[in-house]
């Protein structure tokens, strides 16, 4: 058949490309070369630019969640598919209406297709097998759908249905759980340049799924991914760009998160948000706004969304009263949509009795149910029940079968529980070569704690040669697969030079990675790092929070010192917002005579315009030369300041009190703030509420212009009143 003029030009049709693979392979054979990979099945870009354009418009109508195009958007997709001599595109209205695409509709118009052998047709049948109405994933028919993607990729060799491959391999759904088959599926669409394949190529690289973590592979099938429009793809990269190279830039990845969410309405991005703020890798930790971002997404039928939002009540790490319980629900609908996580996690919830009447029967039936539907996670779950008796009889044998069996579909976690069943000769004969050889493989495929234990051995010489280098090494990699006793230990060999040279700045990040990652000890030490400015600058409000979230995960050391720096963090928010206010300005006043009024000095941020007083006609900027804290029964915290003068530098304080024994912490600061005189006894007392300032006793030495008995302020802060009270008062001796 002939190209229609004008039309873009095809490379060789699909069969012609299969038998170039044929001759080629053939050849190599004559030629003594190695033949090509019998797995690699996409290994030809599809040369129709419109079939291309229809496979981009037909995921973002019903395969990518999150995504909801406006209906103008989406037909401007398949409009441009059908201007690309895609026939099938043009035929959009079969399955497309006022409220968007069908998915039951478009899978009804493409079945007839797919029984013929259209290779797109039978992609989009697998994908109407896997997918609500919401684009959310539910395993209708994974057997099926898998079933169809296979049969695609392999006889066809189209790169699309190669990556549906992938996913399902990914997510144990109508076949096991597979992440090194399911990377090798992705990477073959991936170079096919179907831009899905890289996408899930670049989630197995970053979340180290049966393989290392590899971030710089990740980003970089992000970006190929995000190129291609995949629009969880160009999240992703700015995720892995604001957390690792040498531009991180959390900042930029927040703001590309929201704008999506907020104005593209794109719900995966209000779930990125989410969990920025429930890790707070990227922002500050909050699990109020986490929780706010995933209702925003589950609220619009996204299933991520919700179990975002259960986990946070199931952890209670937000206070609802019935927290426990919407976590039961919420699992209980991503279960019956065939999330098998899900699945796993309500059946611990009923062996628990958390949020529901407790029932252990149940419970290992969910798990049993979501094992036998091949999620390898939650076989590693039965195989920790069967291995402490949790509402089970207790077999140690079936706790190693179920390891294995998840080990070997690439749970490294799992791997790292059937080694400590080597290591003790629980359930297996003792072997500590096995044991050390299963450590190595949960450790590679990004299992953090396992690298931990590795490098135990090298810290110590047991069964390995010391080696702190080689420990250090394997410290970071566990540090960075997620394990937080990892990058506490690391942080400490930083901190004593053990190993590695010393580096303050590199432990204390060591540390606030640890405490991200839910370690109490690691919060500890992050807080004191905080506290005495070792590897980062003195900041008492982030020791405050250092210790709170040690105390969260009952760090009780982070308990019982975190209150006594409260009051310093309390007293740095004084300090912060010195200079907030640009238009503060201080007035002599007699009670009784208004046109006593005088305006004495204004004041922008740290600029002291003075009008009156010794410093008259000049604009002075104090500096601080010191803080200091008092801790007793009444903890005191000081500031200092100077600024020049005729005879050299003219010195003064300023400091609040709060009494820990009689008030509570949250009474602090008080009403009254403090500056004592350059010269005498008498101290300058600023009163928040009224905003003015008076000396506390007769003045003996120390003025203000005209002898006035208090200043009155507008708009200003503690310290602008105090220091340009100062500045304005005239001392005998001076």
């Amino acid at each position: 058949m002939s190209t229609p003029p004008g039309s873009p030009q095809p490379v060789a049709p699909l069969r012609a490309r299969l038998s170039l693979r044929a001759a080629l392979g053939g050849l190599a054979v004559i030629l003594g070369l190695a033949t090509l990979p019998a797995a690699v099945h996409a290994a030809w870009p599809d040369g129709y630019e419109g079939r291309v354009a229809h496979m981009n418009a037909l995921r973002q109508d019903f395969a990518y969640t999150g995504v909801s195009l406006e209906n103008a958007a989406q037909k401007a997709l398949y409009d441009k598919a059908c201007q690309l001599k895609s026939s099938t595109a043009c035929s959009y209205a079969s399955w497309f209406g006022p409220s968007g695409g069908d998915l039951q509709k478009a899978a009804d118009f493409y079945s007839p297709k797919c029984n013929s052998g259209d290779p797109q047709a039978c992609t989009l049948v697998a994908i109407s097998l896997t997918r609500d109405d919401n684009n959310n994933f539910q395993a209708k028919d994974a057997r099926r759908a898998f079933s169809l993607y296979e049969k695609t990729c392999t006889t066809k060799a189209y790169a699309p249905a190669c990556a549906g491959m992938a996913e399902l391999m990914m997510r144990g759904q109508g076949t096991s759980k597979d992440y090194t088959s399911a990377l090798k599926r992705a990477e073959e669409a991936c170079k096919a340049e179907d831009p899905y394949g890289c996408h899930l190529a670049g989630e197995i690289y970053l979340g180290g799924l049966g393989t290392k973590v590899d971030t710089v592979k990740a980003l970089s099938n992000f970006k190929n991914a995000c190129k291609g429009s995949v629009p969880h793809a160009c999240l992703q990269a700015a995720v892995v760009e604001a957390q690792s190279g040498a531009a991180k830039d959390p900042a930029k990845a927040i703001a590309t998160f929201t704008k999506f969410c907020e104005q593209d309405k794109f719900t995966a991005a209000c779930y990125q948000l989410a969990k920025a703020y429930e890790d707070g890798r990227l922002v500050e930790r909050s699990y109020e706004k986490a929780e706010g971002y995933y209702k925003k997404t589950c609220d619009v039928g996204d299933i991520e969304g919700c179990f975002g939002l259960a986990r946070l009540y199931e952890d209670g790490k937000v206070e609802s009263a019935a927290g426990a319980e919407q976590a039961v629900s919420i699992y209980d609908k991503a279960c019956n949509a065939g999330n098998n996580d899900a699945c796993a996690r309500l059946g611990r919830l009923y062996i628990k009795g958390k949020g529901v009447a407790k029932d252990v029967q149940v419970g290992v039936g969910f798990i049993n149910r979501a094992c036998e539907a091949k999620d390898a996670d939650s076989c590693d779950v039965l195989g920790q029940l069967y291995e402490s008796g949790n509402g089970v009889d207790m077999n140690l044998t079936k706790a190693g079968e179920y390891y294995d069996q998840a080990c070997k579909a690439g749970i490294g976690r799992a791997c790292f529980h059937l080694a400590k069943l080597y290591q003790l000769g629980k359930g297996v004969n003792q072997d500590l070569t096995t044991a050390g050889k299963l450590f190595d493989k949960a450790c590679a495929s990004g299992h953090g704690a396992s690298c931990s234990k590795l490098a135990a051995g090298y810290m110590s010489g047991e069964g390995v040669p010391k080696d702190l280098k080689k420990a250090a090494e394997l410290l970071d990699k566990g540090c960075t697969s997620g394990d937080g006793d990892g990058c506490v230990k690391l942080g400490g060999m930083y901190a004593e030079g053990k190993g590695v040279t010393k580096d303050l700045a590199k432990s204390s990040g060591y540390y606030d990675t640890a405490c991200r990652n839910e370690s109490g000890m690691g919060c500890y030490y992050l807080a004191k790092a905080y506290e005495k400015g070792e590897g980062v600058q003195q900041d008492f409000k982030m020791a405050v929070q250092a210790y709170k979230d040690g105390c969260r995960v009952k760090y009780e050391q982070a308990c019982t010192e975190g209150g006594t720096v409260m009051f310093q963090a309390k007293f740095q928010e004084i300090l912060d917002r010195a200079w907030e206010s640009k238009i503060c300005q201080v007035w002599t006043i007699v009670p009784g005579k208004d046109d006593s009024t005088k305006l004495v000095a204004d004041v922008r941020g740290d600029q002291f315009n003075l009008l009156e007083g010794p410093f008259k006609g000049q604009t002075l900027a104090p500096q601080k030369v010191g803080v200091d804290f008092e801790k007793e029964k009444k903890f005191r915290g000081i500031t200092k300041w100077a600024v020049p003068g005729p005879n050299g530098p003219v010195n003064f304080r300023h400091f609040d009190v709060w009494d820990s024994e009689d008030d509570p912490i949250d009474a602090f600061p008080g009403d009254l703030s403090r500056s004592p005189d350059r010269q005498g006894a008498t101290n300058l007392v600023y009163n928040r509420g009224e905003e003015v300032v008076q000396r506390n006793a007769e003045p003996d030495k120390c003025v203000f212009p005209n002898k006035a008995p208090m200043l009155t302020t507008e708009h200003c802060s503690e310290l602008q009143a105090l220091l340009a009270a100062q500045l304005v008062s005239t001392c005998k001796g001076e």
